[in-house]
């Protein structure tokens, strides 16, 4: 199935203060190294003043002062990594900075003294965040390849591929696709019907190839699954999973004239459908909705996390068009394949990490080789994101530590309903002056 990559961001692969607890540990390390070394060398001191001819002390006591050199290197070199992929993030964040009232050019003007000050408290930190941003992963750099290679000879290349250059260079222009924390959507739009097509009793999922597994996209009913979890204390949690688009048949809220609007930061009918669908399921303002989604359903549970109407512990998205700053009260585990043309709307998503501790994109290459098959984007499907779901499950990256938290609390409910839904757009009725 391919290797996983697990990183925090577009630039930044893992966390600032992983890297400088790492760096206090090694120091305290190349402290006691220094210690035995004083030590084996006062013994060395000793033994030669008793023993004639003796060996002595000197060949540990050079060893621990090799091992207190080692140590104070690699100490620098944790602090230094930790430094610029803490500028990385500050960058980032200067980028996004809008700057609309007092408040905003007071936290620009912070961030432009932060930086400041760590590039001159360490130069050598300052180049490697300019070459880790300079060497970023393209994104677009995988699907133009094997578009490329894998349409040849057909007569398309030319066309594919300044259709690509163009559309990636707009997305980046733009500014499109990471969207910052606080945003809402624009509007709303007419109300869509939503309508109970199953309820059962089920279970709680265990893992991220069981929330893979749960959305409509894999199981092929609906458009929308709520399940209700009621807890111990007579409490209740929630989970939405949400198809992706829609592109065949009674393609309802979730279709195609549900991207655009929504991918611009306009209410969308998959959007209120899905709002829909948690109130229709008991949910309330406050309750907490765990969100996962494939495609427009990945782009749909990104927004409902950061209008705040619920409680979001955890979003999950597979192949999302959009990286959203959801805070640090969500975990977020985005899932993308490099040679995924959806996830490439996020121009490689933000470049620093976003949500809280334990958040990560996981990415891999789902199809390597290159084929016609990439034209009808078959790394895209959630049979392939399940198996990298599956991946991530088996994977001992410390950051599925807080995952695993997480789907541990829905296994204390004592009863977990289903519900399934099936979401048609709403018609906007006719004006009373309309002819």
């Amino acid at each position: 199935m391919g290797d996983i990559e697990i990183r925090g961001g577009r630039v930044v692969a893992v966390d600032t203060d992983t890297l400088r607890h790492a760096a206090a540990q090694a120091s305290l390390a190349a402290a006691d190294a220094e210690t035995l070394r004083e030590t084996l060398a006062a013994a060395d001191r000793m033994l030669r003043g008793v023993l004639i001819g003796g060996a002595g002390a000197a060949h540990p006591a050079a060893t621990a002062e090799t091992v207190r050199d080692q140590g104070g290197h690699l100490v620098t070199a944790l602090r230094d990594t930790a430094t610029a992929y803490e500028l990385v993030e500050l960058q980032a964040r200067q980028t996004m900075m809008r700057g609309d009232d007092a408040h905003d050019r007071r936290d620009a003007a912070l961030i432009a003294r932060r930086i400041d000050e760590l590039g001159a408290s360490s130069p050598a930190a300052a180049e490697i965040a300019e070459r880790a941003i300079a060497e970023a992963p393209n994104p677009f750099a995988t699907v133009g390849a094997q578009l490329y290679w894998g349409t040849i000879g057909t007569g398309v290349t030319p066309l594919l591929m300044t259709a690509f250059v163009l559309g990636a260079g707009t997305v980046r222009r733009a500014g499109l696709g990471t969207i910052p924390e606080g945003s809402r959507l624009i509007g709303s739009g007419p109300a869509p019907t939503v309508s109970l097509v199953q309820a059962r009793q089920g279970t709680a999922p265990t893992s991220m190839a069981a929330i893979a597994r749960r959305l409509p996209s894999t199981e092929g009913v609906g458009a929308i699954r709520v399940e209700r979890y009621t807890m111990p204390d007579g409490g209740r949690r929630f989970a939405l999973y949400l198809t992706g688009t829609r592109m065949q048949g009674d393609v309802g809220a979730f279709g195609m004239s549900s991207n655009t609007p929504l991918y611009a930061g306009m209410a969308s009918p998959s959007y209120e459908s899905a709002r829909t669908a948690l109130q229709k399921a008991g949910a309330r303002p406050g309750d907490s909705v765990m969100v996962s989604g494939h495609s427009q359903g990945a782009m749909v549970a990104s927004r409902l996390a950061l209008e705040k109407e619920y409680d979001v512990p955890m979003l999950v998205g597979f192949g999302n068009p959009v990286q959203a700053d959801v805070g640090a009260g969500t975990t977020q585990i985005d899932f993308r394949h490099s040679d995924d043309p959806v996830p490439l709307l996020a121009a490689g998503g933000h470049d620093a990490s976003i949500g809280a501790a334990g958040s990560m994109v996981v990415e891999r290459n789902a199809d390597p080789l290159p084929s016609l098959g990439d034209l009808r984007v078959v790394a895209h499907q959630m049979d392939a994101y399940t198996e990298t779901a599956q991946l991530l499950d088996a994977s001992s990256d410390p950051r599925m530590d807080a995952v695993r938290d997480r789907l541990a609390e829905f296994q204390a409910a004592e009863s977990v309903e289903v519900f399934v839904y099936e979401a048609q757009e709403g018609v906007t009725p006719a004006s009373a002056d309309a002819g």
